[in-house]
């Protein structure tokens, strides 16, 4: 048979008419064009009949999208026709037949032959088909074509459109008939592209975080659940996860090459690896920068929340999401100190022991609190979580878990706890359970520190009664700007952190003239008793007498003449020079108590001056900043030595911060409860799971050969019937077989051992 020729097969071998056209265009000019031409009219045909999968239409495209770039004027309203097939029949289309025209349009948009936001509307319209494939794949385009686009720079034209479009796909989704509907399919899709932008940092403004509150409210449980678990910050590190790429292991690669022939091809992909590691760890030093909270960026935090408490009042959700919402609600009120005054009476209804995830329920109620609510709202909370949780007849993990609700509330929210209740609470401290004692002696050490006067006086502490004297209740709505003076007061004794250089301010600019008109320069002069800082010091030499009020008196004991005779006769009172060196002591005392006091006069003194005579830059506000921290962790590294008489906080700083309240912190310490039968045998099989097997390695090694006894045992016995064993045993007696006998069966017994 003779060869055939090649010209002859290339209009029907479009792979290898792909092939030679990459590597010669202009020679293969005119088989494109046959082909483009042949594309032409079997579009023409496909459009009579769209739900029809045609076979040689799907390897044109295919083979057009491929070799587009070599003839860019040929195919240039290539994929104006592709976009508009894929617009007016993409629900009725064959799957297959779709999704290659997808890819074609991929494939082109990464040669930037399309532009990005005609094809990326396209996309979130096709999100409406019924194929989960294809929506992965115009998921993951869509991603990274976004994230590319705003690379360099932020590319705002085409987020904004972008984000319009989303908004109208989520809209488009609240007529919808239920969770399968194609219109709940594409705004689900479409919100899970604005989320995953936001957690990659691309789109973190505040549109895309308004956009994503929007769907709170959707009728599409999915898509509800969706928006409410991106604010409550579930799943955050999904993402991070999928973008880490598993590098292979270095030292393997290095064994490989050590063994293995040397060949440059080789030695430059272990110079690839090391680099991309160095990278790697490059980027791990580096600091990350700071994601500001979603729910720092709502427009109307207030009427968000109402609206959100009403969507939960009259909802029939189940169980989890309306506890979703409600930890929601509980956290932008904590976060924005708002006041919606009805979900603390929704909260209190569901405040039972019995009730399904009770202890998240006192989380959200210690959310909800903060120091701006009225007493009187917060104080019917408390009283219930005392009557249904901190009593007898409940069990100890009920108990702690309701002291620990009332610390987390009473933290946020003093004045809500009355000094009867308060008493009570703290009679727990010597209760048998430790849970429960542990949670009541946290919420005596929290009122020694934020109102001693509540507690009983053999509750105060040293340090809390010893500072009684100067110590004023806050009042409701009252704000105190100690942060700032405590952080001058460090300042003024941290002269070196103070010295900042002049050239500090040559970064900052010089305020204009009009501004300093506009401000009306000049001091503004403070008398004394306009000073906000009202600080009360104790005098020693009248703290005999009564204050000017006359409420309270001394309690010393007046002693009679005759009394004290009396007793000096039975020796119950010292000698007068014991008595002298008493009043040496006391003496002392009230003289160190003195220096105390004028060196906190002093300090007041010199953070006032400081306050007055500098302007203080940003430079020394960080620094103000970082001594506060500094002295934070002394007192807690070293709380006897810092005399400050403060406690840690009762929950972890960040979460306060983010107004968030761990379940861990409600439950509080508990003792491990005993294991039964199977759950011992569980714990046993987790364990072993990824551990060897028991035994030798050597007999477990099922590469490595067996000992020359063991093979004996599977020859043929013509095969061994030579061997000095095999004749030895022939002629051994009965008796020595015996011996021989009991000897294997010891030692067999012993082996089991």
């Amino acid at each position: 048979m003779g060869k055939r020729n090649r010209a002859a097969l290339l209009p029907t071998n479009i792979p290898q008419l792909q092939n030679l056209i990459k590597r010669d265009p202009l020679s293969y000019k005119e088989e494109f064009l046959q082909q483009l031409r042949h594309f032409e009219s079997s579009r023409a045909i496909f459009e009579l009949k769209p739900e029809e999968h045609s076979t040689d239409f799907q390897d044109l495209i295919n083979f057009i999208s491929q070799v587009s770039p070599c003839y860019p004027e040929e195919t240039k309203e290539f994929p104006d026709q592709i976009i508009t097939l894929l617009s007016k029949h993409y629900q009725i289309l064959d799957a297959e037949l779709r999704r290659t025209m997808v890819q074609a349009l991929v494939l082109l948009r990464n040669r930037e032959m399309i532009s990005s936001t005609a094809l990326l509307s396209l996309f979130f319209t096709l999100f409406r088909c019924r194929d989960k494939v294809l929506r992965d794949i115009l998921y993951n385009h869509i991603v990274n074509d976004i994230k590319t686009s705003n690379q360099k720079a932020k590319n705002n034209k085409m987020n904004k459109t972008l984000q319009g479009f989303m908004y109208t796909m989520l809209t488009s989704a609240e007529g919808a008939a239920g969770t399968g509907s194609e219109n709940a399919i594409a705004a689900k899709r479409s919100l899970d592209v604005c989320i995953e932008l936001y957690r990659k940092n691309i789109w973190n403004d505040a549109k895309t975080v308004n956009v994503i509150a929007h769907a709170c409210f959707s009728p599409v449980t999915k898509i509800m659940v969706t928006a409410l678990q991106f604010f409550l910050g579930n799943n955050e590190d999904d993402g991070d996860s999928e973008d880490e790429e598993e590098l292979p292991d270095i030292k393997a690669m290095q064994h490989k090459q050590n063994v293995s022939k040397k060949t440059k091809s080789k030695a430059k992909q272990m110079d690839k690896l090391v680099a991309a590691l160095k990278k790697k760890s490059k980027a791990k030093k580096k600091a990350e920068t700071f994601n500001f909270s979603a729910l720092h960026l709502l427009n109307d935090p207030q009427g968000f929340t109402e609206k959100l408490y009403t969507h939960l009042a009259s909802s029939r959700e189940r169980h989890e999401v309306q506890l979703m919402l409600m930890n929601l609600i509980s956290r932008i009120i904590g976060v924005h100190k708002l006041t919606v005054l009805a979900f603390y009476p929704y909260l209190q209804k569901r405040l039972q022991p019995t009730q399904k995830d009770v202890t998240q329920i006192i989380a959200i109620a210690a959310q909800a609190s903060h120091d701006l609510i009225p007493p009187d709202v917060i104080e019917p909370v408390i009283q219930t979580l005392a009557n249904n949780f901190v009593t007898e007849h409940c069990a100890a993990e009920v108990m702690a878990a309701g002291l620990n609700g009332i610390r987390e509330i009473s933290s946020r929210c003093p004045l809500a706890m009355e000094a009867t209740l308060l008493q009570d609470l703290t009679d727990y401290k010597n209760h048998r359970d430790k849970g429960v004692m542990m949670a009541s002696r946290s919420l005596i050490g929290l009122y020694r520190e934020i109102n001693p006067e509540l507690l009983k006086k053999k509750d105060r502490g040293r340090n809390a009664a010893m500072n009684m004297r100067d110590y004023k209740p806050s009042q409701y709505g009252e704000s105190h700007n100690d942060g700032d003076l405590e952080g001058l007061q460090l300042l003024a004794e941290n002269p070196e952190e103070n010295g900042a250089d002049e050239g500090e301010w040559d970064e900052w600019e010089e305020a204009s003239e009009d501004e300093e008109e506009d401000g009306n320069g000049g001091w503004i002069n403070v008398s004394d008793d306009e000073n906000d800082l009202n600080i009360k010091l104790s005098d020693d030499e009248n703290s005999g007498s009564e204050d000017e009020d006359g409420n309270k008196k001394p309690k010393t004991k007046r002693m009679t003449v005759n009394k004290e005779r009396r007793l000096r006769k039975k020796g119950l009172l010292p000698k007068d020079e014991e008595n002298e060196a008493v009043k040496e002591e006391d003496e002392e005392m009230k003289a160190k108590r003195l220096q105390a006091q004028a060196e906190r006069k002093e300090k007041l003194a010199a953070a006032q001056l400081l306050a007055t005579t500098k302007i203080l830059t940003p430079a020394d506000f960080a620094k103000m900043e970082a001594l506060k921290l500094a002295r934070q962790a002394d007192q807690k590294l070293n709380p006897v030595r810092s005399g400050s008489g403060k406690r840690p906080n009762p929950t972890d700083a960040e979460d306060r911060a983010e107004g968030e309240v761990s379940i861990g912190s409600i439950i509080g310490p508990r003792k491990k409860a005993k294991q039964d039968y199977a759950e011992r045998m569980e714990s046993i099989k987790n364990g072993r799971e990824g551990r060897e097997k028991f035994g030798s390695r050597k007999g477990s090694n099922e590469r490595g050969s067996t000992t020359n006894k063991e093979k004996s045992k599977g020859k043929n016995f013509m095969m061994i019937a030579h061997k000095r064993e095999v004749r030895e045993k022939k002629k051994m007696s009965l008796r020595e077989k015996q011996v021989q006998l009991h000897a294997h069966i010891k030692k067999q017994k012993m082996m089991k051992h």
